[in-house]
């Protein structure tokens, strides 16, 4: 396909779309306004051609998303031209066209919908037919700009369906729909006084080493001025002209099979606000066809940071449980994260998509451990051990409690497993399941060290699934685990075991790189075969994501030299500029990574963020500043700026306009891997300041 045309009436283009969006959410408003009563039961009869049965829709929640996101084009003469027409929306529910004055709108799970992302390449029966297909730029439920796709030799696919459609004329730019302030999904400048969204200049930090360089002061212009301002996500105003989107240079070359690049483009730029934003209408095809892969068997997806793992895997729960897949529809679906962080950002995205009826969960895995025991506080991160994470130490607790002649039955349960645990401390050795493990139970602290501390969460789960299995609740039949790498063997006991339905399938999510265990899994290989993923002849359904759409070359290329020589690849899309490395004396360096924290806000308008071993020294640092408590978990915030302070572990799968990593070489680090540190390095979208006083480990060079 030949990508973007320039048109003279790109405005005009852009209104039309406008006005068509604007009826629709008119429309699934109407829906769920006149219909309030049936959000369970609401019917849509849907054609045979678009859901291959006539089956009522699922239920509609209310939370779904309320924006068109593409269009397709369809040549004329098509063989059910008939009934479909020349031209179809993309869009969160199907809508008849009697309610809409004649346009279209399809799920974007349903079987004709895979027409939209992957083209005359889908499987679909009339993909030949395809001539054209448009994606939109959102901003929550605003259509802010557009990015065609049109098959060599076509005119003009959209124009001659445009103009038999009855739409209402372009309406006023309505405000975005925004929530209280402490609502992350509000773009944090729309939240300032025009006059104060810029943080001040700051202090200036003195380096003592020659390599290194300070952090650029902000932008002198103001940001309705200054033709390099980052992309906002606020709606653009009605009057503005939207130029036509172009993609040059070396990121041109880079985008050469990408799907709407110059949309994605767009995407990549939008502030970061706490939350995956809307990134269907620029999902690529191989991320789709993960996406859309049988949930009956078993999926292995490896990607370097910001190739969109985290992206597959949400949308992959709710296309699962889609209606649209009728007899291939899966009941239940669990996510399983590395935080609450990771929780709070795919949560929104989810419950947008998800029909009413969806039955899809989302964790932390170190929530759900805890959740099982029943413990009272949460537990310290910190660093864990082999037995603790084994397989065999689940097999003797549960064969452990089986034998218990006095096994607790009644009371709290955090209290039940306190018992289980101080009497399994005095066990002989053929008791506790040998000499090693019986050495390291005795050896083990009290009972505040034992629940304090993350490393013995899934100890004290197995504990407690092995006296009460029903205190897990509902299985799910398909468990879908992001940062997959990092789950120890005893926690894949609990996950397979508790979680999962037996005979139900798992869908992994992780990159080796970033692993932070030298006790888990070194392998995807090692790993499917730990958990029976494997088929008859030992093999294992794996794709790799090779293009990262969040760092920039020269952020992965300093990251990556962590890794082993022959997995340096650089895939990014993006140029940005080089890492800044600040080397500071010990007793300054809270305050250069406080003063690099603000020189970032004033350049990001969306969110930056500091990850140190030690958040809590920081955080006190901002509160005496008189800054005050945030919008986000751990965040500050003050009059003219936002950051929010993570230790590494609550960082794993989130992104950031920018970031400030404290003191690397003191990073953990396991058997020839620094997964800990990679993975911080890696979790901003265009700048990334790093701040240390001791040296650097060994092989991270400050850039030249």
């Amino acid at each position: 396909m030949s990508d973007t045309t320039r048109r003279p009436d790109r405005q005009a283009v852009l209104d039309a779309e406008r006005a068509v969006n604007e009826q629709y959410s008119r429309e699934v408003e109407a829906l769920l306004t006149k219909q309030s009563h049936r959000f369970k039961q609401l019917a849509v009869v849907q054609s045979h051609l678009w859901t291959s049965a006539s089956l009522p829709q699922s239920r509609i929640d209310r939370g779904a998303t309320d924006a068109v996101m593409g269009r397709v084009a369809l040549e004329e003469g098509h063989p059910y031209s008939d009934s479909m027409g020349s031209t179809f929306y993309v869009a969160g529910w199907r809508i008849e066209p009697k309610e809409t004055d004649g346009f279209e709108t399809v799920n974007w799970a349903a079987p004709i919908a895979g027409l939209f992302f992957e083209g005359r390449s889908a499987g679909h029966e009339i993909a030949s037919s395809v001539i054209a297909r448009r994606s939109f730029v959102l901003c929550l439920d605003e259509l802010i700009d557009y990015s065609d796709e049109i098959e060599t030799g076509i005119a003009d696919p959209f124009g001659a369906a445009r103009r038999t459609l009855e739409v209402p004329a372009a309406p006023r730019r309505r405000p975005p729909k925004v929530q209280p302030a402490e609502d992350a999904r509000r773009p944090p400048e729309a939240q300032r006084p025009k006059d104060e969204r810029r943080a001040p200049d700051p202090e200036t930090v003195e380096v003592d080493r020659a390599p290194t360089t300070k952090v650029p002061g902000r932008r002198e212009a103001d940001a309705e001025t200054d033709v390099d301002a980052p992309f906002s996500s606020a709606a653009p105003s009605e009057s503005a002209d939207p130029p036509a989107p172009t993609v040059v240079g070396e990121v041109a070359a880079r985008l050469e099979n990408a799907r709407a690049a110059d949309a994605v483009v767009k995407v990549m730029q939008m502030p970061k606000q706490g939350r995956m934003g809307a990134v269907l209408p620029t999902m690529q095809p191989d991320q789709y066809q993960l996406v859309a892969a049988a949930g009956n068997r078993g999926l292995v997806v490896q990607g370097q940071p910001g190739t969109g793992k985290t992206v597959v895997a949400a949308h992959r729960a709710v296309y699962l449980t889609s209606g649209e897949r009728k007899s291939e529809r899966i009941a239940s679906v669990g996510i399983v994260g590395p935080s609450d962080h990771y929780v709070e950002h795919v949560q929104s995205i989810v419950s947008e998509l998800k029909e009413g009826e969806a039955d899809i969960r989302v964790w932390s895995l170190p929530a759900l451990m805890q959740q099982f025991a029943r413990l009272q506080s949460i537990p310290k991160a910190g660093p864990t051990g082999r037995i603790e994470s084994s397989w065999e130490l689940g097999r003797a607790i549960s064969q452990f409690v089986r034998s218990m002649p006095d096994r607790p039955t009644t009371g709290r349960m955090d209290r039940r497993v306190r018992r289980v645990v101080d009497v399994m401390k005095r066990a002989n050795a053929s008791e506790a399941g040998g000499s090693e493990t019986q050495t390291w139970l005795r050896s083990l602290p009290g009972w505040s060290g034992v629940a304090g501390q993350a490393r013995y969460l899934p100890m004290l789960a197995t504990i407690a699934t092995s006296l009460d299995p029903g205190a897990v609740g509902e299985r799910v039949d398909h468990l879908i685990v992001d940062e997959a790498q990092d789950v120890r063997s005893l926690e894949w006991r609990l996950l397979t075991g508790s979680v999962l339905e037996p005979g139900g399938s798992l869908s992994l999510f992780g990159d080796m790189n970033q692993r932070r265990s030298d006790w888990t899994k070194p392998s995807w290989q090692e790993l499917a075969e730990d958990i029976e993923m494997t088929d008859e002849a030992g093999q294992l359904e794996f794709h790799e994501l090779g293009r990262s759409y969040r760092s920039t070359r020269q952020i992965l290329r300093f990251a990556n030299q962590l890794l082993p020589r022959g997995e340096r690849g650089e895939h990014a899309l993006q140029d940005g500029p080089q890492p800044v490395v600040l080397r500071v004396a010990e007793n300054s360096r809270s305050d250069a990574a406080f003063d690099a924290a603000i020189g970032l806000t004033g350049r990001h308008e969306g969110m930056v963020a500091i990850i140190s071993l030690v958040p809590r020294l920081l955080s006190n640092l901002f509160r005496d500043r008189e800054w005050t408590r945030g919008r986000w978990q751990h965040s500050w915030r003050s009059r003219t700026a936002e950051v929010v302070i993570l230790h590494p572990d609550e960082a794993r799968g989130l992104e950031f306009d920018a970031a400030v990593v404290v003191e690397p070489g003191e990073f953990p680090q396991n058997v020839g891997r620094q997964g800990v540190l990679y993975t911080s390095l890696t979790r901003a979208n265009k700048e990334l300041v790093v701040v240390h006083s001791r040296p650097l480990p060994r092989g991270l060079r400050p850039p030249r």
